[in-house]
């Protein structure tokens, strides 16, 4: 009896985390290069991820590029991280992506699903020369790029 108890419920365990894997919607769907730059997406504001904490601290600078689905009810899909330096920049630019405000946006945007991609640089300003002036050493892919801009924390003494 105990067994058979043991069995369901590895089972259940087993078959739960299996069915909860996150299948892409749109598993064809191709890259439309620079879809969000165009005019008709002007109304989101796309604003830049807040610079990781412990990157900071650590002065690390990197980058992340997120590929994903617009649907026609503004809605994101397949969000997945196609390049990146650091797993914090990673989560840092999925977050941001999901908290856009799509829905502030007329429905009558797409009539079909469009897949994109972002590109998000986390980099500290320097004296003179802002981020968006600087070739990186880091490479994403991505015309369509975003900065985060981090300010160098000084940690103790």
């Amino acid at each position: 009896m105990k067994n058979s108890i043991v069995i369901l419920i590895t089972t259940l365990i087993v078959g739960g985390c299996a069915s909860t894997k996150m299948e892409k919607e749109y598993p064809g769907l191709s890259v439309t290069q620079n879809e969000i730059q165009s005019s008709k997406w002007s109304q989101l504001n796309r604003f830049p991820p807040r610079y990781p904490e412990q990157a900071a601290i650590k002065s690390i600078e990197g980058c992340a590029t997120v590929e994903y689905v617009i649907t026609p009810q503004n809605e994101v899909k397949d969000i997945t991280v196609i390049a990146s330096t650091n797993k914090q920049f990673s989560k840092a630019a999925v977050d941001v992506i999901k908290n856009w405000k799509w829905s502030e946006l007329p429905k009558s945007i797409l009539t079909q699903p469009v897949k994109t991609q972002t590109r998000f640089d986390f980099c500290f300003d320097k004296p003179n020369q802002p981020c968006s002036s600087i070739t990186p050493n880091y490479s994403c892919p991505s015309e369509d790029i975003i900065y985060s801009t981090g300010m160098r924390v000084k940690v103790g003494g």
